[in-house]
């Protein structure tokens, strides 16, 4: 295999894609239930056949075989899931009613499904109160939607009323806005809001607080104004708030009497940039005084000590965004930021005194989080993981301890963790490859944990990842025809389990019918052997290799000269050249270091083991003991003229030099004292 970087950009591209809007998730009042969507979509980047022996692979995306879309119901902390509706028709998140008995979400049923491209289909919102008990209310009998609105249609929910009466559904599609239409029997018409977003319902029903966004082109700017129908549904603009509002959050008070918005001011050159959370009166007065969520540097911070000269005033401000969700006290919060530039982080802290718990990222910076949704008791954090399908996968940490657990409640689910999660350590262990070669020829895309640049915690990442994979995977003793070999085989390795990844390797090699991939499992074996220790068998292995790969195919030719014999090396063994050099480098580190084979080499090393038939020196090793005597008429000095009178041997005793460390005096003997 001649890796090369190459590799990487498609690889990269698939998993830091553009951001997709994930689908939101919910927790029922209560924490005990979870309600959320998956889609399982032959659209997703997914890893090729092959790609445990090539980046690139050698064929068609593993994925799966048709387009399927689920809304699931998860119990915590139990982690049981029930499949609420499995559907081919496009479905948009659920939502818990106030007193979680009833579950609503939408679903397009589209008239045409064979078409790729625009459908014609009718927009429905399920109002589903059991397994077997649903209630259908139409809202829109004539809609049109292309591929890719569709496949927006997870990142919508629907937004009951807390008296379950009436209904704001985002409307899918370029034009936006809400739908508000009422689920009871009146037949009352349903409504259409323009270009309104983030609809929130006050505490008792009466109202309708959303945002009115206005995008006068692609890159002029856009105006965000907060607005709220009061009783009657007539829509009334809500007076003008101090700074920038954002979209990404609205929701209203405990008091049912001011809203929670978040705001983000212009900054100058030389001025932060800060996300706000304030909290807004009805009266569009700011009631207390505002909690900041992040804060960016000065664009020209780097500059301000070079004076005006060094400032650059057209720079592009750095983005920075912020995904808020509280608990239900709203009093703690996890906020979700993101900067340009930077990676993801989770914020969790006090929205009252602003004290910040702490900062992390629950899995690989590489992996793009969205859509954080706190549990009610605020311990617990669900959040989602773009893999490009729309919804997203979903996991849950313990903000505590840290504690990730993945939700894959079907084979499909299961699968589509793996392959993310094995795109993402592939991504890291090309981007971590020795400087000036750019990938180095291996048998596999599996490298020698010792060839990776940086400092150990590398070696930590790649294994963190293959410890979340393991959990899904059923643990190092798990067995089973399920077609997972290859992940078992990969994340064994990265995590440093040499034993398993040896039998793993057993289950893939004898699956293995083309010679030359056989030729390469053998050479991760030799690999799986250096990295145990065993150098010896390792090269025996590496030779019979070298004798595979360098066999010239052999052909007799016709020249001007005549007949000749011409041979060609097999192409594509470089791989083989690098892995001789590594089995040489680990014998000469043994051999340097003292070890036998199937020691690493760290272990300590006995300093009398070599003096067996040493060549003994008969001079003591004994400090400030002069050397020998040479020749020029300078008598020999004799060997025990400076020796202190405790080291003086018996006579005729020869003490031998050691190598590491100085043999041990003989005991004394008493000698009688004369009598006065």
């Amino acid at each position: 295999m001649a890796s090369s970087l190459l590799g990487v950009v498609p690889l990269l591209a698939a998993i830091l894609a553009s951001p997709c809007p994930t689908g939101p998730v919910d927790w029922s009042r209560d924490g005990r239930w979870i309600a959320w969507t998956g889609v399982e979509s032959t659209a997703a980047p997914a890893l090729s056949e092959g790609w445990l022996l090539s980046p690139r692979g050698s064929g068609p995306a593993v994925a799966a075989a048709r387009e399927v879309h689920r809304v699931w119901a998860t119990r915590f902390p139990s982690l049981e899931s029930v499949l609420i509706e499995e559907s081919e028709h496009p479905l948009s998140s659920p939502r818990w009613s106030p007193d979680g008995r009833t579950m609503v979400y939408g679903r397009f049923v589209a008239s045409d499904p064979e078409s790729r491209d625009v459908q014609s289909g009718r927009f429905e919102v399920v109002v589903r109160s059991g397994l077997d008990r649903e209630r259908v209310v139409v809202i829109d009998p004539d809609l049109r939607l292309d591929a890719g609105e569709r496949a927006a249609l997870p990142g919508l929910r629907p937004e009951p009323s807390p008296d379950g009466k009436r209904i704001a559904v985002p409307r899918p599609g370029a034009a936006g806005g809400l739908w508000l239409a009422r689920l009871d029997d009146s037949g009352a018409a349903t409504t259409t809001i323009e270009n309104a977003v983030a609809p929130a319902w006050s505490p008792d029903g009466r109202r309708l607080a959303y945002f009115n966004v206005v995008r006068f082109g692609p890159t002029a700017a856009t105006s965000i104004a907060l607005q709220v129908t009061p009783p009657g549904d007539r829509v009334v603009r809500f007076p003008g708030v101090p700074g920038a509002l954002t979209a990404d959050f609205l929701a209203w008070a405990q008091d049912g009497r001011s809203l929670l918005a978040i705001t983000g001011p212009a900054r100058g050159s030389l001025r932060n940039a800060q996300l706000n959370l304030v909290r807004i009166g009805l009266d569009g007065a700011l009631v207390d005084r505002p909690s900041n969520l992040e804060s960016s540097p000065p664009i020209n911070a780097a500059r301000a000590l070079r004076g005006p000269g060094g400032l650059v005033p057209n720079e592009k401000p750095v983005s920075l965004r912020a995904e808020l969700t509280m608990d239900a006290n709203q009093e703690e919060g996890v906020c979700l930021v993101e900067t340009d530039g930077r990676e993801q982080v989770f914020r969790w802290g006090n929205l009252l005194n602003q004290n910040t718990f702490k900062r992390f990222h629950p899995l690989d910076p590489l992996m793009r989080l969205d859509a954080p949704a706190l549990a009610p008791d605020g311990r617990v954090a669900a959040f989602r993981v773009d893999d490009g399908t729309g919804a997203g996968l979903l996991a849950l940490v313990d903000l505590e301890t840290e504690a990730l657990s993945l939700i894959a409640p079907d084979e499909a689910t299961r699968r589509r963790w793996l392959d993310r999660l094995a795109a993402c350590a592939l991504a890291r262990i090309l981007e971590w490859a020795p400087d000036g070669e750019a990938a180095p020829a291996r048998p596999t895309v599996l490298p020698v944990m010792t060839e990776l640049n940086g400092p150990e915690p590398r070696r930590f990442a790649l294994g963190r990842l293959a410890r979340f994979a393991t959990s899904l995977l059923g643990g190092p003793d798990a067995e089973g025809a399920d077609g997972l070999d290859e992940f078992r085989l990969f994340f064994a390795y990265l995590n440093q389990d040499y034993e398993t990844a040896a039998r793993r390797l057993d289950a893939v090699e004898a699956a293995a019918d083309d010679p030359r991939s056989r030729l390469r499992w053998l050479g991760l074996r030799a690999q799986i052997l250096l990295e145990r220790g065993r150098v010896e068998n390792a090269r025996g292995i590496v030779d019979y290799l070298a004798r595979q790969t360098r066999a010239t195919t052999l052909s007799i030719e016709q020249s001007a000269d005549g007949f000749a014999i011409a041979g060609e090396v097999p192409p594509d063994t470089a791989w083989v050249d690098r892995l001789r050099k590594t089995a040489e480098d680990a014998a000469l580190h043994k051999a340097t270091a003292g070890a036998v084979d199937g020691d690493d080499g760290t272990g300590t090393v006995d300093g009398f083991g070599g003096l067996d038939g040493w060549d003994q020196d008969r001079m003591p090793n004994v400090p400030f003991a002069p050397p020998p005597g040479v020749d020029g008429g300078i008598a020999p000095i004799a060997p025990d003229q400076f020796n202190p009178p405790v080291l003086q041997p018996p006579p005729g005793a020869a003490i031998p030099q050691a190598r590491y460390a100085p043999f041990p005096p003989p005991p004394l003997r008493p000698e009688a004292v004369p009598r006065p």
